[in-house]
């Protein structure tokens, strides 16, 4: 059982010693540190000279070996007066506040320069062939309009040559466009001048909806610079209390601790006058309080001089014995000094001590070579009931690099627990580890472990610290003090900002020795070539490195593998290799290593954005390696920072300086972009619930806040009272009673609207550009699931903008869905940029703090349950409802094909991204739909293939989801089976431009294994997603694969029971669909009305007049009542039953015309007026017949044809079987078919090579790989390709081979008689 105690954060509990409490600051008192300063050092003072600054600060430096006096009377020779240190208590903590006071110097607030003052619109670059033909309406407002002014404008042009084209149609000059900048009325985000207006994201999203683009154009004079830094927040110092606010009362802390040194003071001050040992108890009573008050930590020095204090006689004293005392008091009052310097050095505080110990002389650590070792001194404040519990403590100590052991562990056993006093045990133990001080890495660490053993039991894990053998370029030296921690320790390997969160004087703490006579300092290592071996990069040596390279990670790599990318080092580059698999396949990184490891990097051509991800991963902890990547991402562009955010703040964990160079890039960019600054502070909260690197996190946060300035400061604090609010809401409303959940809803949500009654606005944590003023209160929605998520519709500030609604969630774990949204939006970008639109729908999401966050609702968009749902129970079982479906929501033809191409492009990329992410709990209450025929999917909880079970099976048991409903959406019931194939296209051409950034992907994953979420948090999770990339498959293979999964996912009956049963438990509470939008067509085919006006009887045949009235006129036309029939059943095949009219039938109307005719006009009422009303397709079937939308018969004669793509390399001839269409039996039905191929000649028939069966279909779909191998030239052959089903001959044809063929997908006529 763990020996420490959850609190009900889940945090275990830290044992606060007397003195140390941790009372929480709130956001004023963060503001009111904010000191003026009249005049600040200089900005750019070295790292190097924090130390000196620091001693500056005091008022006098006593000598070394004589007592600290200050200068005044002899009473005060003894007192010890602590100083403030805005800087902090070590030089730690001031390389901080020294980094933010040179950011600020560099970046001085200029008030004619736009370029961090407004919120700038996201840039994503796309194909210029997406570009070229597109055009959207932009309704374009002007100050001195009070209409909008609608311009149909391209998007390959700026904003600026828009702004010039309004202008000058609104008879202005052209050249005051200049005084103008363009935003949009959605949000407040600008647009910039000359950037095109197609790379804009927003304006994308428009594209992909057809929407009209609100946008406005305002005066740069006018617009508000709310959030931009001042000259007043330049003159701020940054005081260290803001980065420790929350985790100390310094006041409390300092006061008891000065009381204590003056009861010190006084006590020594009455020994010396008494001049007899009547006070000696007294005084070393007064000292022992000072320890105590410094968590019971004291020294050998000062536990030597209070002993030898209290060996002298309490009588009267000679002047020999007076003496004496005089030497032990100084002894104490030395030691006294040099304990508070060993303790403001070790623990973060913002005061410290009169004096500095100097530090030793200085030398190069190269010239060290004496074994590493350190003296396990004392363990402070152990929990009684380990004392009590165990017979005895060990400690065990590593010392690593990157995580892997640098020599093996060294372990002190039997620490009796029967040494203690006062929860103290003296352990004065030597570590020796048997390596040179000057063969270790920079980054090394050591870990120390604190194990309980009891008789006859396995020792248990009690607790834990791990520190940097080096600090500042310096090895450590001296005594060390380590807060130990009760908790799991993490994955990762150790690194320096684990090692932050010990030093804080909380729990239990360690207290160790290193030899102090020398301070060693680290200079690291030049680039210079090692031993070159002359290799031949021949193309098999080739192929090998590519092959190795294809596993992408370190992670994934065996030592053998290593050992030969290391090995050909020298031939690698960034043709065949990466630079992170070279770099990580070094055997050591000791100092001796270091030259030619710095000169592979410094020759490699250019660090590609994937292996900048790489090097910032646990894998390298080299400080010029990080350096080096860290400068890749300053070369991007804020919208592309942006993107990388959250695998950066996980990459500070490990970092090895809060002034270091990933630290220093974020706080500059967010300095230069309200965006990124706003994202990155929601990024940094939410990272503070890993309390391992809390401390680490709150550093940088408290800087972050620090160069926001004021403005954006009070913002983000806006922002959290929203969260809090929003999050109190929806908890409510979680935890009530579910019968009692829409009352608790109802009386909660006025508290929203109550938080701009002040006429406030806030930004969203989603999107600063966001910004709100208020709350429609009936738009207000509660979801009818397990967390019960609270949607709330926000208004926008500008008056032409859309109203903006989101979902607040709590109780769920966030972070993995903020992590598939940014795949998916990259691997969007991925295909974008390669020409490929994929039309995908991503949302925005965030996670605010532990299980709570928002995520972005898209409008107009519905489940698939809910599709179902309105056919009942069996919706989920039918394989029309898609098609009806969207049938009722798009009135036009055009509308509808649109529809289709849309969830036809869109489906495509969500089944790649759903089957490389492995992404589970796939049921139609997961998916949404759009009218206009965009599909995605919501809901991340199981990701990399952790499925729900139904006790042992699972219930996601598709590689994705693809349905016969979907396909025979996209293929019209059949009629157009040619969209299936494109489909398939689509799917294997978007994963294999997947596949050429497997490298990309597998980086962003990698570095959020440290995020600590449930289904990611191995290197299993990312082999998971590397085998399901194929990275060894050909083109050619990995398209046969994929096609293999679709057809993988057609068959699956149990997707679809999966959606039956989801629909039985979620039906009773589900409500009907929403009405049909109206539909406005301002087509004059258009019926306005359908009226039988009279009936004409010529024998048993009775014809009805029908007077169909449109917009421009009437038809009429003669129809009898089998023709009215014939109609409806139309009807039912593209609407939902439900909602068409009851069409009259024989056995409850008379057989009287009239009868009939009066029954028949009610059904044409109900018909037009309801949800056929405007539709396209019920307007073209009344006007035009039923034989209109019927299929050409000239279709069924069209020639049969195959799809191929044939490729030759390496003696190896790859045939790709494709598709093929208008395949039919003699007979006219569909057939069974496969294909059979022979290599001609082939004399010996050992060439024939065959497909698998597809049934029943006349536009099969096979993409399968056939390879002929030792095929030595081409010329002479023919390939001969045979359709067949059931053995028996269907069509066939000769395909000559050469160069025409080779490397293209090309169509082949077949012929109807044998080759």
């Amino acid at each position: 059982m763990d020996p420490c105690t959850e609190d009900p954060a889940g945090r275990p509990e830290d044992h606060v010693f007397y003195g140390w409490d941790v009372p929480v600051f709130s956001e004023q008192d963060y503001l009111d540190l904010y000191t003026p300063v009249s005049g600040l050092k200089a900005a750019d003072q070295r790292k190097e000279q924090v130390n000196v600054d620091m001693k500056n600060e005091e008022a006098a430096v006593t000598p070394a070996g004589t007592p600290a006096q200050h200068l005044r009377g002899p009473e005060d020779s003894w007192n010890i007066d602590l100083i403030d240190s805005a800087q902090g208590s070590n030089s730690r903590t001031a390389s901080l506040c020294t980094l933010t006071s040179q950011l600020l110097s560099e970046h001085g607030v200029s008030r004619d320069e736009f370029s961090w003052s407004v919120v700038w619109g996201r840039v994503t670059p796309v194909h210029g062939s997406l570009l070229e033909p597109a055009e959207l309406l932009f309704n374009v407002s002007v100050p001195w309009l009070p209409v909008e002014l609608p311009f149909r404008w391209r998007l390959s042009s700026t904003a600026q040559e828009l702004m010039e084209a309004v202008l000058e149609t609104l008879d202005h000059s052209a050249a005051v466009s200049g005084q103008y900048l363009m935003k949009l009325c959605d949000s407040e985000e600008f647009l910039r001048s000359d950037e095109m207006l197609g790379l804009y994201e927003r304006i994308q999203v428009y594209h992909k909806f057809a929407s009209d683009v609100p946008v406005r154009m305002v005066l740069r004079d006018t617009v508000g610079r709310t959030l931009t830094r001042d000259e007043e927040d330049d003159r701020q110092m940054f005081h260290f209390n803001q980065v420790l606010a929350s985790a100390c009362s310094f006041n409390t802390i300092r006061s008891c601790l000065q009381e204590k040194l003056s009861s010190y003071s006084e006590e020594v001050n009455k020994l010396m006058r008494s001049q007899c040992g009547v006070c000696v108890s007294e005084v070393v009573e007064s000292v022992q309080g000072v320890c105590e008050q410094l968590c019971g930590v004291t020294t050998a020095d000062l536990e030597e001089a209070v002993g030898q204090l209290k060996r002298i006689a309490p009588v009267t004293w000679t002047p020999a014995e007076m003496s004496d005392c005089e030497t032990a008091v100084v002894k104490i009052h030395q030691a006294l000094l040099k304990l508070l310097h060993v303790f403001f050095t070790n623990f973060d505080l913002d005061f410290r001590g009169p004096e500095d110990v100097p530090d030793p002389s200085a030398a190069d650590v190269e010239r060290n070579s004496c074994m590493l070792q350190l003296n396990l001194t004392s363990l402070y404040r152990l929990l009684p009931g380990w004392i009590n519990g165990y017979d005895h403590f060990s400690m065990s100590c590593s010392l690593t690099h990157c995580g892997r052991n640098l020599t093996e562990p060294v372990l002190s056993e039997n620490i009796s627990t029967s040494l203690q006093l006062n929860c103290k045990i003296q352990c004065n133990r030597l570590l020796v580890f048997p390596v040179p001080v000057r063969e270790l890495p920079y980054e090394s660490m050591l870990t120390f472990y604190l194990l309980g053993s009891k008789q006859a039991k396995t020792p248990e894990l009690l607790c834990w610290a791990a520190l940097p053998l080096f600090n500042s370029k310096t090895l450590v030296h001296g005594t060390v003090l380590l807060s130990m921690s009760t908790q799991v320790p993490p994955r990762c390997p150790p690194s320096a900002a684990l090692t932050d969160g010990h030093r804080q004087p909380t729990g239990v703490i360690l207290q160790i020795d290193f030899p102090d006579s020398q301070l060693w300092r680290y200079e690291r290592a030049s680039a210079r070539p090692g031993s070159v071996h002359d290799s031949t990069l021949c193309a098999e040596l080739q192929k090998r490195i590519a092959d190795v390279s294809q596993k992408h990670s370190l992670s994934l790599m065996t030592e053998n593998e290593k050992a030969f990318l290391w090995s050909k080092r020298h031939i690698c580059g960034e043709r065949n290799s990466y630079l992170h698999l070279v770099l990580g396949s070094a055997p050591q990184w000791r100092p001796q290593n270091l030259p030619e490891i710095y000169w592979i990097l410094q020759r490699w051509g250019g660090v590609s954005c994937e292996e900048a991800l790489f090097l910032l991963s646990h894998d390298f902890h080299d400080q010029y390696v990080r350096s080096v990547a860290v400068r890749r991402f300053q070369q991007m562009c804020d919208s592309e920072l942006e993107e990388f955010l959250p695998q950066l703040v996980q990459a500070l964990k490990m970092e090895w300086d809060v002034d270091g160079p990933l630290v220093t890039l974020l706080l500059s960019r967010s300095l230069r972009c309200i965006r990124i600054a706003q994202q990155l502070y929601w990024l940094l909260v939410d990272a503070l619930e890993d309390w391992l690197y809390k401390s680490w996190i709150s550093k940088v946060l408290s800087a972050l806040k620090h160069c926001c300035g004021r403005a954006l400061r009070l913002e983000l604090q806006r922002e959290n009272r929203l969260m809090d609010l929003l999050t109190q809401v929806a908890q409510r409303v979680r935890t009530a009673d579910k019968t009692k959940r829409k009352d608790v809803f109802i009386r909660e949500r006025w508290k929203i609207a109550i938080f701009f009654a002040d006429g406030q606005s806030c930004r969203l944590p989603l999107d600063p550009a966001v910004e709100v003023k208020g709350v429609n209160v009936e738009a207000f929605k509660v979801y009818n699931s397990n967390a019960a998520p609270v949607e709330v519709s926000f208004i926008t500030a500008d008056p032409l903008g859309q109203n903006y609604s989101v979902i607040c969630k709590t109780g769920d774990d966030l972070r993995q869905d903020v992590l598939v949204l940014q795949i998916v939006r990259l691997l969007d970008r991925v295909w974008r940029q390669e020409g490929l639109d994929m039309r995908m729908v991503t949302y925005r999401c965030i996670s605010t703090g532990r299980d709570r966050g928002l995520v972005e609702v898209v409008r107009d968009a519905v489940t698939l349950a809910k599709i179902h749902q309105e056919w009942g129970l069996s919706g989920a079982l039918r394989e029309d409802t898609l098609e009806k479906w969207f049938h009722m929501r798009n009135k036009t033809i055009e509308d509808y094909e649109k529809a289709v191409m849309n969830f036809l492009h869109s489906c495509a990329g969500w089944c790649v991204a759903t089957f490389v992410l492995g992404i589970c709990d796939r049921h139609n209450d997961n998916i949404m739909i759009k009218h206009s025929g965009h599909m995605f999917h919501i809901d991340f909880g199981k990701i990399m293939g952790n499925a729900q079970k139904f006790g042992s099976i699972k219930r996601d048991r598709t590689p994705f989801i693809f349905t016969p409903e979907m396909q025979r959406f996209i293929t019209g019931g059949g009629e157009n089976p040619q969209r299936f194939h494109r489909f398939v296209e689509l799917c294997c051409d978007a994963f294999n431009s997947l596949r050429r950034r497997s490298a990309l992907l597998l980086g962003l994953l990698q570095l959020m294994l440290a995020a600590g979420m449930p289904e990611m948090k191995d290197v299993q999770d990312l082999r998971y997603v590397h085998n399901n990339l194929r990275p060894h498959d050909s083109e050619l293979e990995a398209t046969s694969y994929f096609t293999r999964k679709i057809k993988e996912s057609m068959e699956s009956l149990p997707v679809k029971l999966n959606f039956l049963i989801h629909n039985m438990v979620q039906f009773s509470s589900v409500r009907r669909s929403e009405p049909l939008a109206d539909s406005r067509i301002s087509s004059s085919s258009n019926i306005q009305e359908a009226v039988i006006q009279k009936y004409t009887i010529s024998g048993k045949d009775v014809t009805y007049e029908l007077k169909v009235t449109i917009e421009d006129g009437y038809v009429i036309s003669q129809k009898s009542f089998s023709q009215f029939e014939t109609l409806h059943k139309l009807l039912q095949k593209h609407f939902i039953e439900s909602t068409l009219p009851k069409f009259p039938s024989w056995f409850n109307m008379s057989f009287t015309p009239s009868r009939k005719m009066s029954l028949l006009n009610k059904y044409l009422k109900e018909l037009f007026e309801g949800p056929c009303r405007g539709n396209e397709y019920v307007c073209s079937l009344f006007l035009d017949g039923p034989n209109a939308a019927a299929k050409s018969e000239s279709d069924a004669h069209l020639r049969p044809q195959i799809q191929l793509y044939l490729s030759y390399k390496d003696f190896k001839l790859s045939v790709m079987i494709k598709h093929l269409k208008n395949i039919r039996l003699s007979n006219g039905s569909c057939p069974d078919a496969y294909v059979v191929t022979r290599l001609r000649p082939d004399p010996q028939d050992k060439t024939k090579r065959k497909t698998k069966v597809v049934r029943s279909n006349d536009n099969p779909t096979f993409n399968e790989l056939i390879e002929y191998r030792n095929v030595l030239k081409l010329h002479g052959h023919v390939l001969e390709v045979t359709v067949k089903s059931r053995k028996a001959f269907v069509a066939a044809t000769n395909v000559v081979l050469g160069e025409r063929v080779l490397d293209q997908e090309k169509w082949f006529p077949l012929g109807f008689s044998a080759v």
